[in-house]
């Protein structure tokens, strides 16, 4: 549920960012953190592409074939 959803926390705060408002060091380390995230968000996008669903929360390794 949406309640459970920590990822909405973290849109919300960036929907209230306000560049002007910033100085130029924090805009500097908010585009760096921003960069690395969204790096990191689509390592996991791509690693998951291809899943149903339920596999979405849950990974499995599939057992090595030993034939």
């Amino acid at each position: 549920t949406d309640i459970h959803d920590l990822s909405l926390g973290v849109i919300h705060a960036l929907r209230m960012i306000d560049p002007g408002a910033m100085s130029y060091a924090q805009l500097r380390r908010l585009y760096a953190s921003l960069v690395n995230i969204t790096a990191e968000v689509e390592r996991e996008i791509d690693e998951r592409s291809g899943q149903d669903q339920l596999s979405e929360s849950m990974k499995f390794r599939a057992p090595k074939d030993e034939g």
